[in-house]
């Protein structure tokens, strides 16, 4: 099936932007009588989590990284000299705590 030569009216798209609600126009083609058809709208409205996650990904865009390249040289010396070790508490303690902050979203 070639995907190039659509029907009238599904070739139309709207770019979506970070605005909260999108609304696009379509047009559904002919009648069968031979008069035109009606505009549809189409809406879509994002969900509170997803604006969330849509606030904290332009958050994130925004701030600067810090600098961690002293703390991962560290880390780096340790586990090729073999002296890293993994506390495995700490490790499923945070495991849990982003496992809870995900059903939190």
């Amino acid at each position: 099936m070639a995907i190039d030569k659509l029907p009238p009216g599904l070739g139309n798209t709207t770019p979506l932007t970070g605005h909260q609600k999108y609304k696009a126009s379509t047009t559904t083609g002919t009648q069968p009588d031979g008069g035109a058809a009606p505009i549809r709208q189409d809406e879509v409205t994002l969900t509170p989590q997803a604006k969330r996650l849509s606030q904290m990904q332009q958050t994130l865009a925004t701030t600067p990284a810090p600098d961690n390249s002293a703390r991962l040289d560290a880390l780096k010396k340790a586990i090729n000299e073999g002296s890293y070790q993994v506390d495995s508490e700490r490790l499923a303690a945070n495991i849990s705590r982003f496992e809870q902050d995900l059903e939190g979203l």
